[in-house]
């Protein structure tokens, strides 16, 4: 039961007064109870009404020392520092560290796409890991780059005449509960909208700080997609993910607002499965992530490789939702399936952190060779994965849905720099974990602190080697994600407004379900 007091709470996030206060209170308090319904954190109520209670990202960019390559990093003031955690022990010493840092990467616009990326990987005891290179900053800059292509036709009729296209980007750290947790900005401008035609005692109409956000594109993890789809639902937003592949989100009554631009596990599992048949492989072993992407998927491959006849001889979980293993407990998964030997084939079901780990376990284990892997698409070819461990992934037969190159994209993103990719605020992190140095004066993190050399800004890619650019295979399915987004709007501008540029007033972006009939009817041939 929650103290009326703490209610009271959210209502500031409500400006000045309203004449339908009392259904905005029990609005309020179905969303907190929703919100605590749909997640799994023991701290839920804390989770929502710290979020809705913290300042814009503007200002906690202000606060964090955002501008920190300018001057010097500010004093953290000590609400931020009561939010998130602050202190670490780095290399025997006391460091005083904010992380992690909330930050938004934004583009102005009529039109505000909201973005959840997994810009850094996931970390059990500080929320985030390290900045994911892949996956993580080579999405969140397809989506701004595909949003700049929309924007360049600014004046044409074949997108979106006289409309221009922004986003707000946020980083879910690939962890559902902070993706959640991140996500209920996206919800902040609805909120603000909800109770009426606000006044303040003087007359004038309050600024609202956050804009309402239409769409969603997002999450990458499954796990994270269903605990956003879930709130986004109970504010009619649409989200279309474009690396979630669970079988579990088919379910549309569960699901109704959530589309994705890649296919369904059920088509992966199958093509798997005439993999295994293919080989004529009748005894092997299975290892799968512990989330909603790997237990799923294991049911469906063993109900189908039961119906091939084919016999599994070990089934063995990679830790994930219930919290990240140690060394000892994936040491001990490779005893297991060593025990095993004649089961040589091993279908890996799962995550590149996760996968990674266990990687190193078959090393440690002295397995190398072993086995034959045959993986799944949250794992094959990504550089965490076969880093450091090429001899162990030697081999593998992977699986990824068929995806082409986003036209240009490479040259483009070979070309950002610090100085010239303002917009990304993750950009430093990105630069200094891909050359290994570390910019003066820029922001601490638990991972640059080890960083001896000084950024230059003029460092470039090898062909080979540690300072390599490896691209993302699946960053078409980003793009896709965006232009189904604008494509929708394309249709409703056509229908509204009579083919007049600019947004007229019969067209209202923002109704979240007439913007989900749209997108139910797009049709358009993808990057």
């Amino acid at each position: 039961m929650l103290w009326p007091g703490r209610l009271l709470l959210l209502l500031h996030v409500q400006p000045c007064s309203s004449s339908s206060s009392r259904w905005g209170f029990l609005f309020n308090f179905l969303l907190l109870l929703c919100l605590i319904s749909v997640t799994r954190s023991s701290s839920a109520e804390e989770l929502l009404l710290r979020s809705l209670r913290s300042s814009s990202p503007r200002e906690r960019q202000e606060e964090e020392g955002q501008s920190s390559l300018t001057k010097p990093r500010q004093q953290t003031d000590k609400r931020s520092a009561a939010n998130w955690e602050t202190v670490r022990t780095i290399t025997g010493d006391f460091v005083n560290i904010t992380w992690p840092v909330k930050r938004a990467a934004t583009v102005d616009g009529q039109i505000v796409l909201g973005g959840l990326m997994m810009v850094h990987e996931r970390e059990e005891k500080s929320t985030c890991g390290r900045i994911m290179r892949q996956g993580g900053i080579q999405a969140m800059e397809v989506m701004l780059y595909t949003i700049d292509q929309v924007n360049q036709h600014f004046n044409m009729t074949d997108l979106l005449p006289g409309i221009q296209l922004g986003a707000y980007v946020l980083d879910d750290c690939d962890k559902d509960t902070y993706g959640l947790e991140m996500a209920v900005d996206f919800i902040k401008g609805s909120i603000s909208t909800l109770d009426g035609e606000y006044k303040c005692p003087d007359g004038s109409t309050p600024v609202v700080p956050y804009k309402v956000i239409p769409g969603v594109v997002g999450a990458a993890s499954s796990v994270t997609s269903i605990q956003v789809a879930n709130l986004l639902r109970l504010f009619k937003i649409p989200q279309i993910s474009f690396f979630s592949t669970s079988s579990e989100l088919s379910n549309k009554d569960r699901f109704e607002y959530f589309s994705r631009t890649v296919p369904s596990d059920a088509n992966q599992t199958r093509a798997m499965v005439d993999l295994v048949k293919l080989l004529n492989w009748t005894y092997i072993s299975i290892v799968y992530e512990e989330s909603a992407y790997g237990i799923q998927a294991f049911a469906t491959l063993q109900m189908l490789l039961e119906e091939s006849k084919i016999c599994i001889a070990m089934r063995e979980k990679l830790p994930k939702d219930s919290g990240k293993a140690g060394e000892r407990h994936y040491d001990e998964l490779v005893d297991r399936l060593k025990l095993k030997p004649q089961a040589k084939g091993v279908i890996v079901y799962g995550s590149d952190q996760e996968v990674a780990e266990l990687m190193r376990s078959i090393r440690r284990r002295n397995a190398t060779g072993m086995f034959t892997w045959i993986g799944s698409d949250g794992w094959s070819a990504r550089t965490a994965v076969s880093e450091n461990n090429e001899l162990q992934v030697e081999g593998t037969l992977s699986f990824q849905p068929l995806s082409h190159p986003v036209a240009d994209f490479e040259t483009y993103f070979r070309s950002l720099t610090v100085a010239n990719n303002q917009r990304n605020p993750w950009f430093v992190e990105y630069w200094e974990d891909m050359f290994q140095c570390k910019y003066f004066n820029s922001t601490l993190t638990p991972y640059n602190v080890k960083w001896e050399e000084e950024c230059t800004g003029e460092e470039t890619y090898d062909k080979s080697g540690p300072f390599a650019l490896e691209m993302e295979g699946q960053l078409q399915f980003v793009s896709d994600a965006v232009l189904a987004f604008v494509h929708a709007l394309r249709l409703m501008h056509r229908d509204k407004c009579a083919g007049l540029p600019g947004l007229c007033e019969e067209m209202n972006p923002n109704d979240g379900a007439e913007l989900l009939r749209y997108l139910r009817k797009v049709k358009f041939v993808g990057e």
